[in-house]
């Protein structure tokens, strides 16, 4: 029963941000997103095995979770092996996604603690785009697992559609130390 009931949270909170319901980053506001409990998080790529024709990953998740462990409060560990016993864990996985999604992220909560992440990458879009182009995807879920939203613009890769944009951007830090230095 609790499984439903996150679902249902996590869903309703994205839902909240992209209303613009959900609290605002202001200097003088307070982040209520959901963030986890501790700031070791580790990254389980399910994806790490699978290569392009030229060798290079499919999904370059290790360089976005890298990427994402910079400068940012929260220590992103990539491993290509199950995360240990007991650590908070985000499981990147490939399949095929419905329509025109490229990614999804999905989490659970309770309350403002992040319990869990599954991030979903797909198959087809990444047998068919570039390396920067699935970097940026790999980037945008990675930030959804960390609690962030959308933002507009185009000098972070969490816009809300696909750009050329394979990193995040200083908002994207500042955000970042405000959820997990509370």
């Amino acid at each position: 029963m609790l499984k439903p009931f996150v679902t249902l949270i996590s869903f309703l909170a994205v839902l909240a941000a992209s209303l613009g319901l959900a609290s605002t980053t202001t200097a003088s506001a307070a982040v209520t997103a959901p963030s986890w409990p501790k700031t070791v998080v580790y990254v389980y790529d399910t994806t790490a095995g699978l290569k392009k024709a030229d060798g290079t990953p499919v999904w370059p998740v290790k360089a976005a979770a890298e990427r994402w462990d910079n400068d940012n409060p929260v220590d992103y560990r990539y491993t290509a092996k199950p995360c240990p016993a007991g650590a908070q864990c985000v499981v990147v996985k490939q399949q095929e996604l419905a329509g025109n999604t490229v990614g999804s992220a999905v989490t659970g909560s309770i309350g403002t603690e992040l319990v869990s992440a599954t991030v979903t990458l797909d198959k087809t879009f990444g047998a068919r785009n570039s390396a920067t182009r699935r970097r940026n995807v790999a980037c945008h879920e990675l930030g959804h697992a960390l609690g962030l939203a959308h933002r507009s613009g185009e000098t972070s890769c969490m816009t809300s559609y696909v750009t050329n944009q394979r990193n995040p951007d200083k908002t994207d830090v500042t955000t970042l130390v405000r959820m997990y230095t509370r």
